[in-house]
């Protein structure tokens, strides 16, 4: 992957729907089906997003704990002292939930505004297509082999 393209794609892409003032509904997401890619579009975002918290694994720095319920994983977002968080793989903790719980989550990010910025970069699955089809809609971006993933609400 062109890291110089991502870079650039990914920066219009948060400049355009997560990082404008005016937006109510900004936390976004980005998948692929490439582990490799996720891997690479979190290590942008680190750099594009100096301000934000970095959750890559459980139980590293602030990050939540691996066995962590919906309502603590949501409280430990809303505590961080940074501007926003990045996710990475939030699969590893939303792994345990059941399917209630996991929707929940994803309408709760979906709905949030005037609180933590978030973005989540996870591998795209069809169970996530099917937790999340009313919560977040996807595009395409250009060039790449990921998708970036707005709040249903956000059009």
């Amino acid at each position: 992957m062109d890291l110089n393209f991502l870079n650039t794609t990914l920066k219009e892409t948060l400049d355009q729907y997560h990082s404008e003032s005016t937006l109510r509904y900004c936390n976004v997401g980005f998948s692929s089906k490439s582990l490799r890619d996720l891997d690479d579009v979190t290590q942008t975002l680190r750099a594009l997003l100096p301000r934000y918290a970095l959750w890559q694994q459980p139980k590293m720095q602030s990050t939540p704990e691996l066995i962590v319920s919906r309502k603590r994983f949501e409280e430990k977002i809303l505590k961080i002292p940074e501007e926003g968080v990045v996710i990475h793989q939030p699969e590893q903790w939303l792994n345990q939930w059941s399917l209630l719980e996991k929707q929940a989550f994803w309408s709760a990010i979906g709905m949030w505004h005037s609180t933590k910025k978030i973005v989540l970069v996870f591998a795209e699955s069809d169970e996530f297509q099917t937790i999340n089809n009313a919560y977040f809609k996807d595009k395409p971006l250009d060039g790449l082999a990921i998708k970036v993933w707005r709040p249903a609400r956000a059009d």
